[in-house]
Protein backbone atom coordinates (compact mmCIF):
# COMPACT_ATOMS: atom_id res chain seq x y z
CA UNK A 1 0.00 0.00 0.00
CA UNK A 2 1.23 3.64 -1.13
CA UNK A 3 1.64 6.37 1.35
CA UNK A 4 -0.92 8.35 -0.71
CA UNK A 5 -3.29 5.80 -0.30
CA UNK A 6 -3.14 5.71 3.15
CA UNK A 7 -3.40 9.45 3.56
CA UNK A 8 -6.78 9.20 1.99
CA UNK A 9 -8.12 6.58 3.54
CA UNK A 10 -6.83 8.35 7.04
CA UNK A 11 -8.76 11.51 5.39
CA UNK A 12 -12.04 9.57 4.68
CA UNK A 13 -12.21 8.24 8.63
CA UNK A 14 -11.25 11.51 10.28
CA UNK A 15 -14.14 13.44 7.84
CA UNK A 16 -16.77 10.74 7.69
CA UNK A 17 -16.30 8.38 10.71
CA UNK A 18 -14.36 10.33 13.52
CA UNK A 19 -17.53 11.48 14.61
CA UNK A 20 -18.69 7.90 15.48
CA UNK A 21 -16.13 6.42 17.02
CA UNK A 22 -18.80 5.87 20.30
CA UNK A 23 -20.88 3.89 17.96
CA UNK A 24 -20.76 -0.11 17.12
CA UNK A 25 -19.49 -0.29 13.51
CA UNK A 26 -18.75 -2.78 11.23
CA UNK A 27 -16.47 -2.59 8.99
CA UNK A 28 -14.97 -4.43 5.83
CA UNK A 29 -12.36 -4.03 4.27
CA UNK A 30 -12.26 -5.44 0.14
CA UNK A 31 -8.39 -6.61 -0.82
CA UNK A 32 -7.61 -6.19 2.58
CA UNK A 33 -4.51 -8.89 2.18
CA UNK A 34 -1.26 -6.68 3.63
CA UNK A 35 1.43 -6.97 0.89
CA UNK A 36 3.07 -3.90 1.82
CA UNK A 37 0.57 -2.10 4.35
CA UNK A 38 -2.99 -2.24 5.42
CA UNK A 39 -5.64 0.16 6.92
CA UNK A 40 -6.44 -2.11 10.24
CA UNK A 41 -5.10 0.53 12.06
CA UNK A 42 -7.25 3.34 10.96
CA UNK A 43 -10.20 1.42 12.41
CA UNK A 44 -9.00 0.61 15.50
CA UNK A 45 -11.32 2.12 17.57
CA UNK A 46 -13.24 0.00 20.45
CA UNK A 47 -16.57 -0.34 18.99
CA UNK A 48 -15.81 -0.59 15.89
CA UNK A 49 -15.03 -4.43 14.43
CA UNK A 50 -12.86 -4.45 11.44
CA UNK A 51 -13.26 -7.57 8.89
CA UNK A 52 -10.26 -7.58 6.52
CA UNK A 53 -11.89 -9.78 3.21
CA UNK A 54 -9.70 -11.04 -0.20
CA UNK A 55 -9.91 -13.47 -2.69
CA UNK A 56 -6.55 -15.63 -0.92
CA UNK A 57 -6.29 -16.28 3.01
CA UNK A 58 -2.95 -14.08 4.12
CA UNK A 59 -2.05 -11.35 6.57
CA UNK A 60 -4.73 -9.45 7.60
CA UNK A 61 -7.48 -11.42 6.01
CA UNK A 62 -10.38 -12.54 8.28
CA UNK A 63 -12.43 -13.55 5.25
CA UNK A 64 -11.93 -15.61 2.33
CA UNK A 65 -14.34 -14.78 -0.56
CA UNK A 66 -14.89 -17.76 -3.36
CA UNK A 67 -15.56 -15.26 -6.00
CA UNK A 68 -15.50 -11.21 -5.93
CA UNK A 69 -18.80 -11.17 -7.46
CA UNK A 70 -21.02 -13.25 -5.07
CA UNK A 71 -20.12 -12.38 -1.54
CA UNK A 72 -22.04 -15.37 0.20
CA UNK A 73 -20.12 -14.95 2.79
CA UNK A 74 -21.77 -11.46 3.70
CA UNK A 75 -25.29 -10.80 4.31
CA UNK A 76 -27.18 -8.72 2.95
CA UNK A 77 -27.81 -4.97 5.09
CA UNK A 78 -25.17 -6.01 7.30
CA UNK A 79 -22.04 -3.69 7.06
CA UNK A 80 -21.75 -0.02 8.39
CA UNK A 81 -18.74 0.64 6.45
CA UNK A 82 -16.86 -0.53 3.28
CA UNK A 83 -13.67 0.39 2.38
CA UNK A 84 -10.86 -0.58 -0.52
CA UNK A 85 -7.84 0.63 -1.71
CA UNK A 86 -6.02 -0.40 -4.59
CA UNK A 87 -8.12 -3.41 -5.36
CA UNK A 88 -10.64 -2.53 -7.95
CA UNK A 89 -7.99 -2.26 -11.07
CA UNK A 90 -7.47 -6.12 -10.40
CA UNK A 91 -10.95 -6.75 -10.82
CA UNK A 92 -12.28 -7.93 -14.49
CA UNK A 93 -16.10 -6.63 -13.68
CA UNK A 94 -15.80 -4.03 -11.19
CA UNK A 95 -19.27 -2.98 -11.79
CA UNK A 96 -20.42 -5.90 -10.05
CA UNK A 97 -18.48 -6.20 -7.23
CA UNK A 98 -19.95 -2.67 -6.60
CA UNK A 99 -23.31 -4.54 -6.71
CA UNK A 100 -22.30 -6.46 -3.90
CA UNK A 101 -20.90 -3.34 -1.98
CA UNK A 102 -24.54 -1.98 -2.58
CA UNK A 103 -26.10 -5.18 -0.97
CA UNK A 104 -24.25 -5.44 2.05
CA UNK A 105 -24.34 -1.83 3.25
CA UNK A 106 -26.62 -0.94 5.44
CA UNK A 107 -29.02 1.68 4.58
CA UNK A 108 -27.46 4.92 5.27
CA UNK A 109 -23.95 2.84 5.36
CA UNK A 110 -20.86 4.47 3.77
CA UNK A 111 -17.94 3.42 1.51
CA UNK A 112 -14.47 4.43 0.63
CA UNK A 113 -12.93 3.47 -2.71
CA UNK A 114 -9.47 4.41 -3.61
CA UNK A 115 -8.31 3.36 -7.07
CA UNK A 116 -5.26 4.35 -9.16
CA UNK A 117 -6.16 6.73 -12.11
CA UNK A 118 -2.28 6.32 -13.76
CA UNK A 119 0.71 4.68 -13.22
CA UNK A 120 2.40 1.79 -14.55
CA UNK A 121 1.05 -1.97 -15.01
CA UNK A 122 0.37 -3.69 -11.79
CA UNK A 123 -0.77 -7.25 -12.52
CA UNK A 124 -1.88 -9.31 -9.38
CA UNK A 125 -3.11 -11.47 -11.24
CA UNK A 126 -4.85 -8.72 -13.78
CA UNK A 127 -4.93 -5.21 -13.88
CA UNK A 128 -7.63 -3.83 -16.13
CA UNK A 129 -8.76 -0.20 -15.19
CA UNK A 130 -8.09 2.97 -14.35
CA UNK A 131 -10.48 5.37 -12.77
CA UNK A 132 -11.66 9.51 -13.72
CA UNK A 133 -13.89 10.93 -11.65
CA UNK A 134 -16.78 10.59 -13.92
CA UNK A 135 -15.88 7.01 -13.46
CA UNK A 136 -16.35 6.51 -9.95
CA UNK A 137 -19.21 8.58 -10.09
CA UNK A 138 -20.89 6.51 -12.60
CA UNK A 139 -20.05 3.05 -10.49
CA UNK A 140 -21.91 5.09 -7.71
CA UNK A 141 -25.03 5.81 -10.00
CA UNK A 142 -25.07 2.52 -11.57
CA UNK A 143 -24.99 0.90 -8.13
CA UNK A 144 -28.04 3.19 -6.63
CA UNK A 145 -25.51 4.81 -4.01
CA UNK A 146 -25.48 8.33 -3.33
CA UNK A 147 -21.91 9.67 -4.13
CA UNK A 148 -20.73 12.56 -1.18
CA UNK A 149 -17.17 12.66 -2.66
CA UNK A 150 -15.58 11.82 -6.02
CA UNK A 151 -11.80 13.44 -6.97
CA UNK A 152 -8.12 12.54 -8.35
CA UNK A 153 -5.18 13.74 -7.28
CA UNK A 154 -4.35 15.47 -10.37
CA UNK A 155 -1.14 17.47 -8.51
CA UNK A 156 1.65 15.73 -7.61
CA UNK A 157 1.82 16.09 -3.15
CA UNK A 158 5.56 15.48 -2.94
CA UNK A 159 5.27 11.20 -1.35
CA UNK A 160 9.02 9.94 -1.00
CA UNK A 161 7.40 6.47 -2.17
CA UNK A 162 6.67 7.67 -5.40
CA UNK A 163 2.74 7.11 -4.53
CA UNK A 164 1.98 10.38 -6.58
CA UNK A 165 2.83 8.50 -10.25
CA UNK A 166 -0.71 6.80 -9.09
CA UNK A 167 -2.82 9.99 -8.83
CA UNK A 168 -5.68 8.03 -7.34
CA UNK A 169 -9.17 8.79 -7.04
CA UNK A 170 -11.49 8.71 -4.51
CA UNK A 171 -14.96 7.83 -4.30
CA UNK A 172 -17.30 8.12 -0.93
CA UNK A 173 -21.04 6.97 -1.16
CA UNK A 174 -24.08 6.51 1.12
CA UNK A 175 -26.57 3.68 0.31
CA UNK A 176 -29.74 5.57 0.65
CA UNK A 177 -32.40 5.20 3.27
CA UNK A 178 -35.69 6.35 1.83
CA UNK A 179 -38.07 3.97 3.74
CA UNK A 180 -38.65 -0.05 3.54
CA UNK A 181 -40.81 0.39 0.40
CA UNK A 182 -38.05 2.66 -1.31
CA UNK A 183 -35.29 0.19 -0.15
CA UNK A 184 -36.38 -2.71 -0.99
CA UNK A 185 -37.36 -1.65 -4.44
CA UNK A 186 -34.12 -0.62 -5.02
CA UNK A 187 -32.66 -3.85 -3.83
CA UNK A 188 -35.01 -6.01 -6.02
CA UNK A 189 -33.55 -3.47 -9.01
CA UNK A 190 -29.43 -4.40 -7.76
CA UNK A 191 -30.61 -8.24 -7.53
CA UNK A 192 -32.32 -8.30 -11.12
CA UNK A 193 -29.01 -6.60 -12.55
CA UNK A 194 -26.55 -8.61 -10.29
CA UNK A 195 -28.41 -11.89 -11.64
CA UNK A 196 -28.53 -10.99 -15.03
CA UNK A 197 -24.50 -9.96 -15.30
CA UNK A 198 -23.06 -13.10 -13.36
CA UNK A 199 -25.11 -15.32 -15.87
CA UNK A 200 -21.81 -17.53 -17.16
CA UNK A 201 -18.81 -15.84 -15.46
CA UNK A 202 -16.62 -19.31 -14.86
CA UNK A 203 -15.81 -18.05 -11.44
CA UNK A 204 -19.36 -17.38 -9.73
CA UNK A 205 -21.59 -19.95 -8.51
CA UNK A 206 -24.69 -18.89 -10.13
CA UNK A 207 -27.76 -20.98 -12.47
CA UNK A 208 -26.06 -21.50 -15.67
CA UNK A 209 -26.67 -18.84 -18.28
CA UNK A 210 -28.19 -18.70 -22.04
CA UNK A 211 -26.23 -20.57 -24.60
CA UNK A 212 -24.86 -18.26 -26.94
CA UNK A 213 -26.11 -20.01 -29.98
CA UNK A 214 -29.70 -21.08 -28.14
CA UNK A 215 -32.48 -19.33 -28.00
CA UNK A 216 -35.10 -18.41 -25.60
CA UNK A 217 -37.72 -21.04 -25.95
CA UNK A 218 -41.58 -20.55 -24.77
CA UNK A 219 -43.62 -22.83 -22.79
CA UNK A 220 -45.36 -25.18 -25.71
CA UNK A 221 -48.65 -23.48 -26.88
CA UNK A 222 -51.17 -23.29 -25.02
CA UNK A 223 -55.21 -22.83 -26.22
CA UNK A 224 -56.46 -19.87 -23.86
CA UNK A 225 -57.81 -22.00 -21.84
CA UNK A 226 -56.35 -25.71 -20.81
CA UNK A 227 -57.83 -28.26 -19.39
CA UNK A 228 -54.98 -30.80 -19.34
CA UNK A 229 -51.71 -31.47 -17.39
CA UNK A 230 -49.09 -27.94 -18.15
CA UNK A 231 -46.92 -30.50 -20.19
CA UNK A 232 -48.10 -33.68 -22.25
CA UNK A 233 -46.88 -37.07 -21.52
CA UNK A 234 -43.29 -37.27 -22.73
CA UNK A 235 -42.74 -33.94 -23.49
CA UNK A 236 -39.17 -31.94 -23.67
CA UNK A 237 -39.22 -29.26 -20.69
CA UNK A 238 -37.33 -26.16 -21.26
CA UNK A 239 -34.08 -26.45 -20.27
CA UNK A 240 -32.64 -25.11 -16.88
CA UNK A 241 -30.39 -22.53 -18.14
CA UNK A 242 -33.54 -21.15 -19.66
CA UNK A 243 -35.44 -20.80 -16.64
CA UNK A 244 -35.94 -18.39 -13.89
CA UNK A 245 -37.26 -19.69 -10.52
CA UNK A 246 -39.14 -16.99 -8.18
CA UNK A 247 -39.30 -19.00 -5.48
CA UNK A 248 -35.88 -20.96 -3.87
CA UNK A 249 -36.82 -24.61 -4.92
CA UNK A 250 -34.91 -28.28 -4.40
CA UNK A 251 -35.19 -29.96 -7.57
CA UNK A 252 -35.20 -33.96 -7.12
CA UNK A 253 -31.56 -34.41 -8.49
CA UNK A 254 -30.48 -32.36 -5.03
CA UNK A 255 -29.44 -29.00 -6.27
CA UNK A 256 -31.15 -26.08 -5.17
CA UNK A 257 -31.99 -23.09 -7.11
CA UNK A 258 -31.99 -19.65 -5.21
CA UNK A 259 -34.99 -17.28 -5.91
CA UNK A 260 -36.19 -13.97 -4.73
CA UNK A 261 -38.11 -15.61 -1.69
CA UNK A 262 -37.33 -18.73 -0.15
CA UNK A 263 -40.84 -20.13 1.76
CA UNK A 264 -39.99 -23.41 2.21
CA UNK A 265 -39.13 -23.03 6.57
CA UNK A 266 -42.76 -21.45 6.62
CA UNK A 267 -44.55 -22.40 3.55
CA UNK A 268 -47.38 -23.80 5.98
CA UNK A 269 -47.96 -20.69 7.41
CA UNK A 270 -47.28 -18.95 4.05
CA UNK A 271 -50.89 -20.93 3.13
CA UNK A 272 -52.91 -20.97 6.28
CA UNK A 273 -51.61 -24.48 7.76
CA UNK A 274 -55.18 -25.43 5.38
CA UNK A 275 -55.56 -29.01 4.92
CA UNK A 276 -54.85 -29.54 0.97
CA UNK A 277 -55.43 -33.95 1.26
CA UNK A 278 -58.40 -34.72 -1.31
CA UNK A 279 -59.16 -30.79 -2.56
CA UNK A 280 -59.80 -28.93 -5.56
CA UNK A 281 -57.65 -26.12 -5.55
CA UNK A 282 -57.40 -22.95 -8.00
CA UNK A 283 -54.09 -21.28 -7.93
CA UNK A 284 -54.06 -17.86 -9.44
CA UNK A 285 -50.62 -16.49 -9.94
CA UNK A 286 -48.79 -19.48 -9.93
CA UNK A 287 -45.12 -18.03 -10.90
CA UNK A 288 -42.47 -20.95 -10.67
CA UNK A 289 -44.86 -23.50 -9.31
CA UNK A 290 -43.32 -23.84 -6.00
CA UNK A 291 -47.01 -23.92 -4.29
CA UNK A 292 -48.58 -25.52 -6.89
CA UNK A 293 -45.96 -28.63 -6.43
CA UNK A 294 -46.30 -28.20 -2.91
CA UNK A 295 -49.83 -28.44 -2.43
CA UNK A 296 -50.39 -31.41 -5.08
CA UNK A 297 -47.71 -33.22 -3.10
CA UNK A 298 -50.22 -32.86 0.16
CA UNK A 299 -53.03 -34.32 -1.75
CA UNK A 300 -54.56 -31.87 -3.73
CA UNK A 301 -55.59 -31.75 -7.08
CA UNK A 302 -53.99 -28.16 -8.50
CA UNK A 303 -55.13 -25.98 -11.35
CA UNK A 304 -52.93 -22.85 -11.96
CA UNK A 305 -54.31 -19.94 -13.78
CA UNK A 306 -51.89 -17.43 -15.09
CA UNK A 307 -52.56 -14.58 -17.41
CA UNK A 308 -52.22 -14.44 -21.34
CA UNK A 309 -48.65 -13.09 -22.07
CA UNK A 310 -50.16 -10.47 -24.08
CA UNK A 311 -51.43 -8.71 -20.16
CA UNK A 312 -49.17 -9.75 -17.80
CA UNK A 313 -49.44 -7.34 -15.13
CA UNK A 314 -51.33 -4.24 -14.27
CA UNK A 315 -48.92 -1.56 -15.26
CA UNK A 316 -49.50 1.48 -12.67
CA UNK A 317 -48.56 4.94 -14.95
CA UNK A 318 -45.98 7.08 -13.94
CA UNK A 319 -44.70 10.50 -15.60
CA UNK A 320 -41.89 9.84 -18.06
CA UNK A 321 -41.96 5.88 -17.36
CA UNK A 322 -40.80 3.77 -20.36
CA UNK A 323 -43.67 0.95 -19.68
CA UNK A 324 -43.19 -0.49 -23.28
CA UNK A 325 -39.64 -0.77 -22.31
CA UNK A 326 -40.54 -1.75 -19.34
CA UNK A 327 -42.93 -4.82 -20.57
CA UNK A 328 -40.63 -5.93 -22.67
CA UNK A 329 -38.14 -6.66 -20.15
CA UNK A 330 -40.90 -7.80 -17.92
CA UNK A 331 -41.84 -10.48 -20.64
CA UNK A 332 -38.63 -12.24 -21.49
CA UNK A 333 -38.34 -12.47 -17.51
CA UNK A 334 -42.00 -14.07 -17.18
CA UNK A 335 -41.53 -16.34 -19.88
CA UNK A 336 -38.06 -17.38 -18.23
CA UNK A 337 -40.23 -17.82 -14.76
CA UNK A 338 -42.93 -20.10 -16.87
CA UNK A 339 -39.89 -22.15 -18.33
CA UNK A 340 -39.45 -22.95 -14.83
CA UNK A 341 -42.83 -24.02 -14.09
CA UNK A 342 -42.32 -26.35 -17.08
CA UNK A 343 -39.35 -27.60 -16.12
CA UNK A 344 -40.74 -28.37 -12.33
CA UNK A 345 -43.42 -30.12 -13.71
CA UNK A 346 -41.67 -32.27 -15.59
CA UNK A 347 -39.23 -33.39 -12.89
CA UNK A 348 -42.32 -33.83 -10.49
CA UNK A 349 -44.30 -35.88 -12.83
CA UNK A 350 -47.05 -33.41 -11.76
CA UNK A 351 -50.92 -33.75 -12.88
CA UNK A 352 -51.74 -30.45 -12.01
CA UNK A 353 -53.11 -28.03 -14.40
CA UNK A 354 -52.02 -24.84 -16.14
CA UNK A 355 -54.34 -22.90 -17.86
CA UNK A 356 -53.72 -19.38 -19.62
CA UNK A 357 -56.98 -16.79 -19.68
CA UNK A 358 -57.96 -14.14 -17.96
CA UNK A 359 -59.57 -14.29 -14.37
CA UNK A 360 -62.68 -12.38 -14.87
CA UNK A 361 -63.28 -13.94 -18.53
CA UNK A 362 -62.30 -17.76 -16.99
CA UNK A 363 -65.46 -19.98 -18.00
CA UNK A 364 -67.68 -21.30 -14.53
CA UNK A 365 -67.40 -24.72 -16.29
CA UNK A 366 -63.53 -24.95 -15.54
CA UNK A 367 -64.23 -25.82 -11.76
CA UNK A 368 -65.58 -25.43 -8.94
CA UNK A 369 -63.09 -25.71 -6.83
CA UNK A 370 -62.87 -26.16 -2.95
CA UNK A 371 -60.09 -23.86 -2.52
CA UNK A 372 -59.38 -20.23 -4.42
CA UNK A 373 -55.29 -19.43 -3.41
CA UNK A 374 -54.42 -15.69 -3.74
CA UNK A 375 -50.53 -15.53 -2.53
CA UNK A 376 -48.91 -12.07 -2.66
CA UNK A 377 -50.84 -11.31 -6.04
CA UNK A 378 -53.54 -8.46 -4.57
CA UNK A 379 -50.72 -5.82 -4.19
CA UNK A 380 -50.11 -6.28 -7.98
CA UNK A 381 -53.72 -5.79 -9.02
CA UNK A 382 -55.13 -2.27 -10.28
CA UNK A 383 -58.51 -3.45 -8.94
CA UNK A 384 -57.75 -5.91 -5.44
CA UNK A 385 -61.50 -6.43 -4.45
CA UNK A 386 -62.59 -7.18 -8.26
CA UNK A 387 -60.22 -10.41 -8.27
CA UNK A 388 -61.15 -11.56 -4.80
CA UNK A 389 -64.95 -11.06 -6.55
CA UNK A 390 -64.11 -13.26 -10.39
CA UNK A 391 -61.87 -15.85 -7.95
CA UNK A 392 -65.23 -15.88 -5.22
CA UNK A 393 -67.13 -17.42 -8.14
CA UNK A 394 -65.29 -20.36 -8.87
CA UNK A 395 -64.80 -21.19 -5.17
CA UNK A 396 -67.28 -23.55 -2.95
CA UNK A 397 -65.98 -23.70 0.24
CA UNK A 398 -62.61 -21.36 1.28
CA UNK A 399 -60.31 -18.63 -0.39
CA UNK A 400 -56.67 -18.30 0.84
CA UNK A 401 -54.92 -14.85 0.54
CA UNK A 402 -51.52 -14.14 1.78
CA UNK A 403 -49.64 -10.51 1.61
CA UNK A 404 -47.43 -8.49 3.04
CA UNK A 405 -48.63 -7.36 6.69
CA UNK A 406 -48.06 -3.46 7.58
CA UNK A 407 -48.59 -2.76 11.29
CA UNK A 408 -48.29 0.67 10.49
CA UNK A 409 -52.20 0.89 8.30
CA UNK A 410 -53.52 -0.30 11.30
CA UNK A 411 -56.79 -2.15 11.14
CA UNK A 412 -59.22 -0.55 9.81
CA UNK A 413 -59.99 -1.53 6.46
CA UNK A 414 -57.90 -0.07 3.64
CA UNK A 415 -55.52 -0.09 1.17
CA UNK A 416 -52.73 2.15 0.75
CA UNK A 417 -51.56 2.84 -2.68
CA UNK A 418 -47.88 2.76 -2.90
CA UNK A 419 -46.82 4.24 -6.59
CA UNK A 420 -45.31 7.29 -6.38
CA UNK A 421 -44.01 9.74 -9.39
CA UNK A 422 -40.57 9.70 -7.97
CA UNK A 423 -39.78 6.56 -8.03
CA UNK A 424 -40.04 4.81 -11.45
CA UNK A 425 -41.71 1.51 -10.70
CA UNK A 426 -44.54 -0.22 -12.80
CA UNK A 427 -45.59 -3.52 -10.73
CA UNK A 428 -46.88 -2.99 -6.85
CA UNK A 429 -50.08 -1.14 -6.38
CA UNK A 430 -51.04 -1.58 -2.97
CA UNK A 431 -50.40 -2.82 0.57
CA UNK A 432 -53.51 -3.93 2.07
CA UNK A 433 -54.79 -4.45 5.78
CA UNK A 434 -55.88 -8.04 6.74
CA UNK A 435 -59.31 -5.98 7.75
CA UNK A 436 -59.54 -5.24 4.23
CA UNK A 437 -59.17 -8.41 2.81
CA UNK A 438 -61.74 -10.28 5.77
CA UNK A 439 -64.14 -7.94 5.26
CA UNK A 440 -64.21 -8.14 1.19
CA UNK A 441 -64.53 -12.22 1.62
CA UNK A 442 -67.60 -11.15 3.70
CA UNK A 443 -69.05 -9.36 1.12
CA UNK A 444 -68.50 -12.37 -1.25
CA UNK A 445 -69.95 -14.65 1.36
CA UNK A 446 -66.72 -16.42 2.90
CA UNK A 447 -67.82 -15.08 6.56
CA UNK A 448 -65.52 -17.56 8.59
CA UNK A 449 -62.04 -16.16 8.45
CA UNK A 450 -58.98 -16.87 10.73
CA UNK A 451 -55.94 -14.32 10.25
CA UNK A 452 -52.26 -15.36 11.16
CA UNK A 453 -49.09 -13.45 10.87
CA UNK A 454 -46.20 -15.17 10.10
CA UNK A 455 -42.52 -14.22 8.83
CA UNK A 456 -40.84 -15.00 5.18
CA UNK A 457 -37.51 -14.67 4.23
CA UNK A 458 -36.58 -12.63 1.13
CA UNK A 459 -33.53 -14.33 -0.56
CA UNK A 460 -32.42 -11.13 -2.35
CA UNK A 461 -31.82 -9.17 1.09
CA UNK A 462 -32.22 -12.07 4.15
CA UNK A 463 -34.94 -10.07 5.44
CA UNK A 464 -37.53 -11.52 7.15
CA UNK A 465 -40.69 -9.76 5.75
CA UNK A 466 -43.51 -10.21 7.70
CA UNK A 467 -46.68 -11.28 6.04
CA UNK A 468 -50.63 -11.78 6.97
CA UNK A 469 -52.72 -14.65 5.80
CA UNK A 470 -56.51 -15.14 5.94
CA UNK A 471 -58.06 -18.43 5.79
CA UNK A 472 -61.88 -16.80 4.80
CA UNK A 473 -64.70 -20.35 4.49
CA UNK A 474 -68.44 -20.09 3.33
CA UNK A 475 -70.63 -20.85 5.60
Amino acid sequence: MHASSRDKMRRFVDQHLAQRRDQALVVHDLGSQDVNGSYRDLFDAPRWRYVGMDMVAGDNVDLVLKTPYTWREVASNSVDVVVSGQALEHVRYMWITLLEVARILKPGGVCCLIAPSSGPEHRYPVDCWRFYPDGMDTLARFAQLDALEVSTQWVPEGYPDGSDAWQDSVLICRKPDHGPWWNTKSALKRWFQHRSMTQGLVDVPVAPAFPAAAPLVAPPPMAPVRTEPAAPSGATPPPLEQCYFYHTVQLPTGQTMRGQWDLRPAVGAYLGNVDFAGRSVLEVGPASGFLTFHMEAAGAAVTALEPPMEHLWDVAPSPEFDVIAWRRAFHHAILRVRNSFQHLHHLHNSQARLIVDHLETLPVTTGPFDVGVLASVLLHCRSPFSVMEHLARHVTDTIIVTEPYDENLGELPVCRLLPDPAVKQADTWWALTPTFVVRSLELLGFSQSQLSIHHQLREIDGVMVPMFTVVARRP
